[in-house]
């Protein structure tokens, strides 16, 4: 358990496969994806990015809730937070009679390394 809370940022399963093993644990990847629900609900870890074949999660004990841009092109995450988005998704739950429990918000674009490979290349 001290290996995930320890992680840093976004990763996939193999990541955490090599810190386990890093630390003397022999874990198989079936072993950490036997036991990704149960960090998922115990709340110490959260899937994050969830689109595209990649899926990456991260350590959110003693973390604040946040959101996630990622470039179509490099994979690259930028986590920001957004108090309106945080107050409409609210009320158009409420609106439809929702009890929100969780969300996650992935706005998937080109960042701006991206766009200037691509105009460099035109």
């Amino acid at each position: 358990m001290k290996v995930v809370l320890a992680r840093e940022g976004h990763f996939e399963v193999p990541d955490l496969v090599a810190a386990l093993r890093k630390e003397g644990v022999d874990a198989s990847r079936a072993t950490v994806y036997r036991a990704l629900p149960l960090l998922i609900e115990a709340g110490l870890i959260h899937p994050t990015v969830l689109s595209g074949e990649r899926h990456r999660y991260e350590a959110t004990f003693g973390h604040r809730h946040h959101d996630h841009l990622i470039c179509s092109q490099c994979d690259k995450v930028v986590e920001f937070r957004f108090e309106a988005f945080e107050i409409l998704q609210r009320e158009v739950a409420a609106k439809h009679g929702f009890d929100l429990t969780d969300h996650f918000h992935e706005l998937i674009g080109i960042c701006s390394n991206c766009k200037g490979k691509k105009s460099a290349d035109a």
